[in-house]
């Protein structure tokens, strides 16, 4: 049994890290700030505990994980290299650490769901996982390593793969990548570093991948190809074609991005031996992570919290929400997510909220830029139709009657969704 200490435990990525090296029968224990996350509940629910940083926290005989977002300037960080003592990145660990046959999920969008989905369909593996809801676990014996393999800032090099998966590929993270071609090039020596990859055959930049061994999905092109013949309130029903073989799937969820999503999981499975009908009855049991769609409902309203926080994640939840609600009225309480990611993209995010009732949230900064008032500023007039959001105005919210109040954000936003329940 080894030693842990996760520096910015409450992060997605190293919530759920900790509930792997827990699960391996490690001592776990990490640090953060004071306030309250949706992944602090997965920590206490396995007894990890969470302390305030903390100089104090750090002595020998522990390795210690920092989050990216945690350099010198952080008083833990600080004092390991002060001690001289083992200290890695979430990204370097994640790459150094982990063995045997190694599944990545990447892509614009689509990484959480996509990896929540390959997770259950390997359940009856030998598995560790990784999802970017802070769901982390592992059996101590796993043959698979199935995890989300993030882009930003190309943590994704520190990574190789039996199994890529590239699910789509879009200009995000402006911050770090100056343009689309920059984060493409970025994805194919992403995909050099796999064995296998596995893309969509729809996406027109994932066409661009080159690799020897190419496997593809979708649902105009593909060598696993996708027909939908119905969907509906409760979902889709979809055919798929392999050489041949026709099944056809029920896909208990809406918004046609989760046909996609559901494609690149089922290919990973087919490719590793999983047989149709398996992946068939682990549909029925399937739970989105958190965050994802997740609903809640107060009288005949329904509350919505996504963690959608991309012009195109946004137009993919909101038409999967007038899907299955096609007669409900809709209300957007958006916080935007980074001051460069917002402004950069200000035209795309304009037009995918026109015609939505929108309400705007101060923007969540995270941990790679500094709260800026005349950035703000500027990010609320590119919303020249939206509201300001207050906490006050729940109570206003609570009087409405046949709508669905859609929290929408990757930052804290979620937290006013207990005002209702």
């Amino acid at each position: 049994m080894e030693k842990f200490h996760l520096v910015g435990i409450k992060g997605t990525g190293m919530s759920a890290l900790a509930g792997i090296l827990h699960d391996l029968g490690h001592s776990v224990t990490g640090s953060d700030v004071p306030e309250d996350f949706f992944t602090t509940k997965k920590l206490k629910d396995r007894n990890i505990k969470i302390l305030p940083f903390d100089k104090k926290n750090i002595e020998a005989g522990k390795t210690y994980i920092a989050s990216s977002c945690y350099r010198e300037d952080n008083e833990e960080v600080a004092e390991i290299l002060r001690k001289g003592l083992p200290l890695y990145y979430y990204h370097e660990f994640l790459g150094n650490f982990f063995k045997n046959t190694k599944i990545g999920i990447s892509g614009t969008h689509g990484k959480t769901t996509t990896t929540s989905l390959v997770a259950k369909f390997f359940e009856d593996k030998k598995i560790a996982y990784l999802i970017g809801d802070g769901s982390g676990g592992a059996d101590k014996d796993y043959e698979y390593f199935i995890f989300e393999a993030c882009e930003y800032r190309n943590h994704f090099l520190k990574y190789d793969f039996d199994y890529l998966v590239i699910n789509n590929i879009e200009l995000d993270h402006p911050d770090f990548f100056k343009d689309v071609e920059a984060i493409a090039d970025s994805f194919q020596k992403a995909a050099a570093k796999a064995k296998n990859v596995i893309v969509n055959a729809d996406d027109e930049n994932c066409r661009k991948i080159k690799h020897p061994r190419i496997f593809s999905f979708g649902l105009a092109d593909g060598d696993l190809r996708g027909k939908i013949l119905d969907a509906s309130a409760e979902g889709f029903q979809i055919e798929i074609n392999h050489l041949g073989d026709v099944r056809k799937f029920f896909l208990p969820f809406t918004g046609v991005y989760m046909v996609f999503n559901f494609l690149a999981a089922l290919s990973v499975a087919f490719l590793n031996g999983i047989s149709f009908e398996e992946v068939s009855e682990k549909l029925a049991t399937y739970v989105r992570p958190s965050r994802r769609m997740e609903e809640y409902h107060y009288h005949d309203n329904v509350i919505i919290d996504d963690y959608a926080h991309h012009p195109r994640e946004i137009e993919m939840c909101l038409a999967g929400i007038k899907q299955k609600y096609p007669n409900k009225d809709l209300i957007v309480i958006f916080q935007p997510h980074t001051y460069s990611r917002t402004l950069a993209l200000q035209t795309e995010f304009r037009k995918v909220f026109s015609g939505v009732k929108l309400y705007l949230a101060e923007t969540f900064t995270s941990k790679r830029e500094a709260n800026n008032k005349n950035l703000e500023k500027m990010v609320f007039d590119s919303f020249p139709e939206a509201r300001v959001f207050r906490k006050k105005k729940i109570k206003e919210f609570k009087n409405l009657r046949n709508t669905v109040l859609l929290f929408l954000g990757a930052g804290n936003i979620d937290r006013y969704i207990q005002e209702f329940v």
